[in-house]
């Protein structure tokens, strides 16, 4: 479970990396996809246990319609 979690981490690294050297995007996102794939397969590997492991760059999810008029509205 530890491996999954720290393929995760490694490979969001490495996206948000190659956001901020753009020479180096290309090796960065290759290395990004390699620990996506490594992840892929530790999940493949222990089916059942992974199920409740957040992705690392995982996106929060946006407030509602309601929640942005409250903060118009202060």
């Amino acid at each position: 479970m530890s491996n999954l979690v720290r393929y995760r981490a490694m490979e969001s690294l490495c996206r948000q990396n190659a956001v901020f050297r753009p020479l180096e995007s290309w090796r960065l996102l290759a290395e990004a996809e390699m620990w996506h794939h490594k992840a892929q397969e530790e999940m493949a590997f222990r089916p059942g246990q992974c199920a409740d492991v957040p992705f690392a760059g995982a996106a929060q999810t946006a407030p509602n319609a309601a929640d942005e008029s409250l903060l118009l509205a202060s």
